[in-house]
């Protein structure tokens, strides 16, 4: 193979990630220094964590006196201490590292997709290279950033763990390592929602695969990588899991959502979330429509009167003349496929669990079924809320399809042939992100937050000052630092939307008053390990611990008891971490896959 026939497909692969990575940073940028309106939950937190570090180290941050008079800030599941953004933001401003962060994010998704269709699944790199851009270019992770949903910053790294279970180029060690880091990466960087996403996603993929390709699956290397990717992600994640069980065992905000749309009409709402903005809006524009009735179409079909942001599930259109395509086909191979199927009992148990894998999908998305009772009380799921956003579940299974069907479509083709086709689609895939600059911006997300009092508290962190606590009052998150006060009434959605379950004894007045023989802050280690403090839910800092209050006032982590449990689940994950990295350190190891054919 020539220079230029190597050269033109890393050019149009790589540039179409980029082109999609710096979309997604420009869309979320939008109208700076109005952002969305759930930044003011996340970048207070984050600009929190980040003085926390200044003071403490890299340390973990138990608890913080910024909000609600004292609150649990590691245990919370929110918190996003050891993400992406957070760590960027110790070498650079806080919000280019919240972009930043999301631009790495949607290249790893993209590079991740792009491998597993081309070197596990065996499809042409125009295929590979278009799912990948369907996959990417998905209206679902482009809105709920926009919207300020930083706890939905990993969903793209949904690829990386079929790479890390399918493609035989890595060693074992390395495909433990990189399933590990991929779990440790969703647990900390607080995305508990594209947890579920991912994992209902990977249950319609695995079956859909083998029915594409079975001889994708050996076996033995699968099982390895499940077990010891699962062990070690279990320890690597324990500390931050033990320590959010610890807290919302008196927190589980249970949530469930309940529409009343008829169960027939169900389907087709989740159809309009997928074909969602990219599709309604072009198509609203040319017919002469309302704009503001690309929402209401999808509320009416859902049953969910909520923005567009949390509906919005979007495909590029490109992808739909590819499914439909792939489905007109299907019947045909099908027929075809039967008289080799009277033996083939596997092929009728990957279409069964394929057919369980979506019900379940559905049955999350639509928020009723016969399985979905039972499962969503499990632990954390019962937190979980907004069940139109598990239709998301399908944005990676969909992109498969549609890249395995232009991969039928140019397999017998030339080259000239396959680049004619592919080059216009892959064009207009990516083109399809234009379809957001036809919605109203008010329509599309709630960007009502001004985000430059906090940016400015950020530099002043940076020049050294430590906003040391003097008062509690009843001011915004967003006031905390520069009033030197903790709120009575925080924006924590832990405690529900109206802080139904938050119930603190504290009082406008000093942090250091006295009354009943305690000061005027919460001690926030009873809000997670009571019994080994002595504390009961909402006590406050008692007199005899003056010396912590100091200490928690200006910013450092008082000796507060943890349980044995805790440390010993630390210990676990500092452990695992340790080998994690050990793991990754032979980087040749690395660059050797990198260029393996």
């Amino acid at each position: 193979m020539s220079r230029v026939q190597t050269f033109f497909p890393l050019l149009v692969i790589s540039l179409s990630g980029l082109v999609i990575a710096a979309y997604v940073a420009y869309h979320v940028h939008g109208v700076y220094p109005i952002v969305g309106w759930d930044y003011k939950y996340f970048f207070s937190r984050l600009v929190d964590t980040h003085l926390h570090y200044r003071v403490n180290g890299l340390t973990i941050q138990w608890y913080t006196p910024s909000f609600g008079g004292g609150l649990p800030a590691y245990p919370h599941p929110l918190n996003a201490q050891f993400s992406l953004p957070q760590l960027l933001a110790l070498v650079m401003d806080a919000w280019a590292a919240v972009l930043l962060a999301y631009a790495i994010y949607t290249l790893v998704g993209y590079a991740g997709a792009y491998i597993f269709f081309r070197h596990s699944l065996g499809l042409g790199w125009m295929p590979a290279c278009l799912g990948a851009v369907i996959f990417s270019a998905n209206g679902f992770y482009l809105q709920h950033l926009a919207n300020g949903h930083m706890n939905f910053q990993a969903f793209p790294i949904l690829p990386l763990f079929l790479v890390a279970l399918f493609d035989r180029r890595l060693s074992i060690a390395h495909a433990v390592a990189l399933f590990s880091l991929s779990a440790g990466i969703l647990v900390y960087s607080a995305s508990i929602y594209p947890t579920a996403f991912i994992i209902l996603s990977l249950l319609i993929v695995l079956p859909l695969a083998w029915l594409i390709n079975p001889s994708m699956f050996d076996w033995a290397r699968f099982r390895k990588v499940v077990l010891w990717g699962g062990i070690l992600s279990l320890a690597l994640v324990i500390s931050k899991v033990y320590a959010v069980g610890s807290f919302m065992r008196f927190f589980p905000r249970n949530m469930p959502s309940s529409f009343d749309i008829p169960l027939f009409l169900a389907p087709f709402g989740l159809f309009l979330q997928l074909f969602g903005a990219m599709g309604l809006a072009p198509y609203f524009a040319l017919t002469g429509q309302d704009m503001a009735m690309v929402r209401s179409v999808m509320q009416a079909y859902t049953g969910a009167p909520i923005g567009l942001w949390e509906l919005d599930l979007s495909l590029t259109p490109v992808a739909w003349i590819l499914l439909l395509g792939g489905i007109a086909r299907l019947p045909f191979s099908l027929w075809r496929a039967v008289p080799n199927l009277r033996s083939q009992w596997k092929y009728f148990l990957a279409l069964a669990l394929l057919g369980f894998a979506v019900w379940l999908a559905l049955e999350f998305t639509f928020a009723r079924g016969f399985f979905y009772p039972t499962i969503r009380e499990l632990p954390f799921l019962r937190a979980m809320h907004v069940n139109p956003r598990f239709g998301s579940a399908f944005i990676f299974p969909l992109a498969l399809f549609a890249a395995y069907t232009l991969h039928v479509w140019l397999r017998s083709r030339s080259e000239r042939f396959r680049l004619a086709v592919f080059l216009p689609l892959n064009l207009l895939a990516i083109a399809g992100l234009a379809a957001y600059f036809l919605l109203p911006l008010e329509r599309l997300q709630q960007r009502t937050f001004f985000i430059g009092g906090l940016q400015d508290v950020y530099q002043k962190i940076e020049r050294g000052e430590t906003f040391p606590i003097s008062h509690v009052t009843d001011i915004n998150d967003q006031r905390v630092f520069d009033d030197r006060a903790s709120n009575i009434r925080p924006y924590e959605v832990l405690f529900g939307y109206t802080l139904g379950t938050f119930s603190p004894d504290i009082r406008d007045g000093l942090a250091r008053d006295v009354r009943e023989g305690a000061f005027n802050m919460t001690n926030p280690a009873g809000l997670v390990y009571p019994e080994v403090n002595g504390l009961q839910p909402w006590e406050r800092i008692s007199t005899q611990q003056a010396g912590q209050l100091e200490d928690f006032l200006a910013r450092r982590q008082p000796d507060w008891q943890i349980p044995v449990a805790q440390e010993a689940a630390n210990l676990v994950s500092l452990l695992a971490s340790l080998l994690l990295i050990a793991l990754f350190l032979p980087i040749g190891r690395w660059t050797q896959w990198i260029n393996k054919k």
